[in-house]
C-alpha cells in the first residue's frame, strides 16, 4: 500500500498473533481510528490470527505478517525475529514504535532501542508475571520488564491497578506511566430485544424462556474458564433451567469439554468457539460472568456494560475499576466457583437488581468508548514526539 510522503511521522505497531482478544482489538482500533494526516502507519503481527483479514483491510496501513512472531519462547527463532525487527525499523526509518503483548513488547522495545527509534511506547494489557507462577518464573519476567521499561519513552497502563503493580515492582519510573483505558467499538453493543433473546436460544437449542449466562474469553489459563463451568454446575443444582454459553477458543478447550462431560452438563453448557458476532450473542444473555485469575482491564466488561448486562466477575486488578461492587455487578474471589455460582443465583433471582445493574453499566460504559481512548493516545503520541523534537533542537 502506498503511504504518505516520507516527511511524515512513521509509526509502527507491533503485536503477536491477532487473536480475538482485547489487546488485538485495541491495536487494530487504534490503527483504524488514527486518521491524522501526518502519521504513516505500519503493522507487524504474527501470522495465522483470526483477525488477519481484518488487519489487511485497514486503510492506509502497511501490514506485515511474520511467521516468527509467536507467543511461545523459542530462543533461535526469537533471535532471528529480533534481528529482522531492527533491520525493518532502520530500513523504514521508523520514528515511533508502539508495542502490545508481553513477548512482542520486550523484543520490540529492545529492537527499537538498538535501531535508534526515538519514541518507544508500550501498552501493558496485563503483566506477564502473577502470583500463580513459580518465584523463578515471576522474577525472570519482572527482570525482563525492567530492562524493556528502560528502553521505553512511555508505558501505557490499561488500568490504575496495572500501573500500581508496575511501580511496586520497580518497573520503569512513575513519570513514564499513563493510564489509558482500553476500548473497543461499542456502537454494535446495545441492550437486546425479545427477538435477540429468542434467536440465541434457537441457535443453541436452549428452552425459549431459559435464563442464559454467558462468558466471552480466550480459553487459556488466565481466564480460568473451567471455574465458570464448575460454577455452572452449582447454579444448576439450584435452578436446572439455567443455560450457559462459553464464547471463545484456545488451548484449554479439550480440558473444558472433558470437565463439562464429567459433570454431566453437556446439554446445559455449550461452547460456541471463536465468533465474530459477539455483540449479537451478548444481546441474548441475561448476565455476563468472567472467571479470570488476573487481568489488566478486559474489553469484554465494557462490551457487556454497553449491552446493559449485569456482571459477575472475579476481584482482580483492573476488573475492580470497571465493576463497581453492588452498582453494576458483583465481584467474587478468583478460583472460588462456589462464590461465583452463588452470585449468579442471587442475580437470576432478583430481576430488579439485574435491571438496576444493567442501567448503571450503560452509564459506566461511556468511560471505555473508542473516541476517548483515541484522543488520549493521539495526545500521548504528540507529546512524546514534540518532547523528542525539543531535545533534538535544543540539546542540553
Amino acid at each position: 500500500m502506498k503511504l504518505k510522503d516520507k516527511k511524515h511521522i512513521r509509526c509502527l505497531t507491533l503485536i503477536t498473533k491477532l487473536e480475538l482478544g482485547g489487546a488485538q482489538q485495541v491495536a487494530l482500533n487504534t490503527l483504524r481510528g488514527m486518521e491524522e494526516d501526518y502519521i504513516n502507519k505500519y503493522l507487524i503481527a504474527g501470522q495465522g490470527g483470526l483477525l488477519d483479514a481484518e488487519a489487511k483491510q485497514l486503510p492506509e496501513v502497511e501490514v506485515h505478517f511474520w511467521q516468527g512472531l509467536k507467543h511461545q519462547i523459542r530462543p533461535l527463532a526469537d533471535l532471528v525475529t529480533f534481528i529482522r525487527l531492527i533491520h525493518f525499523m532502520r530500513r523504514k526509518q521508523i520514528d515511533l514504535v508502539h508495542t502490545h503483548s508481553s513477548k512482542t513488547g520486550i523484543l520490540g522495545r529492545l529492537a527499537a532501542k538498538l535501531a535508534g527509534v526515538p519514541v518507544i511506547l508500550h501498552t501493558i494489557h496485563g503483566w506477564p508475571f502473577h502470583e500463580y507462577q513459580s518465584i523463578l518464573t515471576r522474577t525472570l519476567y519482572i527482570w525482563l520488564e525492567r530492562i524493556a521499561a528502560g528502553c521505553s519513552t512511555h508505558l501505557i497502563a490499561v488500568s490504575q491497578a496495572t500501573q500500581d503493580k508496575g511501580v511496586q515492582n520497580r518497573i520503569g519510573k512513575p513519570q513514564q506511566y499513563r493510564v489509558i483505558y482500553p476500548a473497543s467499538d461499542l456502537d454494535a453493543f446495545s441492550p437486546g430485544t425479545d427477538a435477540d433473546r429468542a434467536a440465541l436460544r434457537r441457535e443453541f437449542r436452549f428452552a425459549p424462556k431459559a435464563p442464559v449466562v454467558g462468558m466471552v474469553a480466550c480459553l487459556k489459563p488466565q481466564k480460568a474458564a473451567i471455574d465458570f463451568v464448575r460454577a455452572a454446575q452449582m447454579v444448576l443444582l439450584v435452578n436446572p433451567e439455567v443455560r450457559f454459553l462459553l464464547v471463545g477458543d484456545g488451548r484449554e478447550r479439550q480440558a473444558i469439554e472433558a470437565e463439562i462431560e464429567q459433570l454431566g452438563i453437556t446439554e446445559q453448557v455449550k461452547l460456541a468457539g471463536w465468533r465474530n458476532d459477539v455483540a449479537r450473542l451478548m444481546k441474548g444473555f441475561d448476565l455476563l460472568a468472567l472467571s479470570s485469575l488476573w487481568e489488566g482491564l478486559p474489553c469484554v466488561l465494557a462490551q457487556a456494560m454497553a449491552t446493559g448486562l449485569p456482571i459477575v466477575a472475579t476481584r482482580v486488578e483492573g476488573t475492580q475499576e470497571a465493576i463497581l461492587e453492588g452498582e453494576n455487578g458483583i465481584l467474587v474471589s478468583p478460583k472460588q466457583p462456589q462464590q461465583m455460582g452463588n452470585a449468579i443465583v442471587s442475580l437470576l433471582q432478583d430481576k430488579e437488581k439485574r435491571e438496576r445493574f444493567g442501567k448503571a453499566g450503560l452509564r459506566q460504559a461511556k468511560k471505555y468508548d473508542l473516541p476517548t481512548m483515541l484522543r488520549a493516545l493521539i495526545k500521548l503520541y504528540q507529546e512524546a514526539w514534540l518532547s523528542h523534537m525539543k531535545k533534538r533542537l535544543y540539546p542540553k
